[in-house]
């Protein structure tokens, strides 16, 4: 996974599959203190959803792709191998006050150019 943030160099890690704002990094951290650390679940390759990691069940085809604030990243390797290669940013959806409970959404992009390409299509969930 690949940190974005407004100092990141064009050259940072082309190969991640999935890129995370500042933002959706910071409201995971709130949650997470609030709430206790929640697993990020990841229905590729445009949608994404969390809960507290207590409650959520892993079947034999979930995998660990990653941690955002030390939180996992769960993948369906299936989906995985089908969406091999798609590219995805994860980031707040701006339009709530995320301090609370916030929306996440998970957006495609090309191929080593996530961080620079405008969404072109995206799911957001709570």
């Amino acid at each position: 996974m690949e940190h974005l943030d407004s100092t990141l160099d064009s050259g940072a890690e082309h190969g991640a599959r999935i890129v995370v704002t500042d933002q959706a990094r910071d409201a995971l951290r709130c949650l997470s203190r609030v709430g206790g650390p929640q697993a990020l679940v990841v229905a590729w390759p445009a949608g994404v959803a969390y809960l507290p990691v207590a409650q959520f069940s892993r079947s034999q085809f979930d995998v660990i792709v990653g941690h955002v604030a030390r939180c996992p990243v769960y993948a369906d390797v299936r989906q995985l191998g089908l969406f091999a290669d798609r590219h995805a940013v994860l980031d707040v959806a701006e339009s709530m006050r995320w301090r609370e409970r916030p929306l996440l959404r998970l957006r495609s992009a090309p191929c080593g150019h996530s961080h620079r390409v405008p969404p072109r299509a995206g799911v957001v969930t709570r």
